[in-house]
């Protein structure tokens, strides 16, 4: 008795539906794609690179809902991806410069954690372009973010000053781009139920000025 094959078209179809259902899961819980709209967090990261987001380092947030599952502490110094707390349709990407307990001071551009100034050197001046195509220069400096170094803009003014304690639960995040971020020193503190991923690699970049891909960022290691 021979067996009864099966259509062409159910095959495919089988196929393509065991596909989708892996690309769902991979994105929602494993890694997702995420696109820099805006210069806050230059120079770490441009307008146009393009990151894979590992969504496991905080625990797993269900789509469409504020329900995390098995979550786990950001760590200071991380470049996370998470809801923003004044619109949920959107997603922001900030560096977390504060963790739960936490008292941090912005005072004259130079940043405070817990008592402890966040060392800067200065390695020269950096142009960039903003959104709108516009131009700006400001300071580049490594900040020492209590053992991690990492790259920041800064000018010799603040754009807000003041001093928070985040709760528990709760996290301060700012924009390496000290002069052009609107961040938790504007509206306060992410949530641990917020939290989407950590941005891990650039795999693409496209700069919109020049019309061409950045080759030199693809595969670079976001730290």
């Amino acid at each position: 008795m021979s067996e009864s094959k099966k259509p062409v078209w159910r095959e495919w179809l089988e196929s393509l539906i065991v596909i989708a259902l892996l690309a769902i899961v991979i994105r929602s819980f494993i890694v997702a794609p995420f696109k820099i709209p805006s210069s806050s967090m230059v120079p770490t990261l441009e307008i146009g690179d393009y990151l894979f987001v590992l969504r496991y380092p905080y625990g797993f947030r269900i789509p469409l809902t504020d329900i995390q599952l098995f979550s786990k502490q950001a760590k200071r110094g991380d470049v996370a991806v998470f809801v923003f707390p004044e619109d949920k349709s959107k997603d922001y990407i900030k560096r977390i410069v504060g963790i739960p307990g936490d008292r941090v001071v912005y005072h004259d551009n130079k940043l405070t954690v817990n008592g402890k100034l966040m060392p800067l050197e200065k390695k020269g001046m950096r142009t960039y372009f903003m959104q709108d195509g516009a131009a700006d220069v400001s300071g580049l400096y490594v900040e020492n973010l209590d053992g991690i170094k990492h790259y920041v803009l800064r000018k010799q003014y603040s754009i807000r000053d003041g001093e928070w304690t985040v709760p528990k639960g709760m996290y301060f995040a700012m924009g390496d781009n000290r002069n052009n971020s609107r961040d938790s020193r504007f509206w306060g503190f992410v949530p641990q139920a917020y939290m989407i991923g950590r941005a891990a690699i650039v795999w693409w970049s496209w700069d919109s000025i020049k019309g061409a891909p950045r080759w030199n960022r693809i595969g670079h290691v976001i730290e």
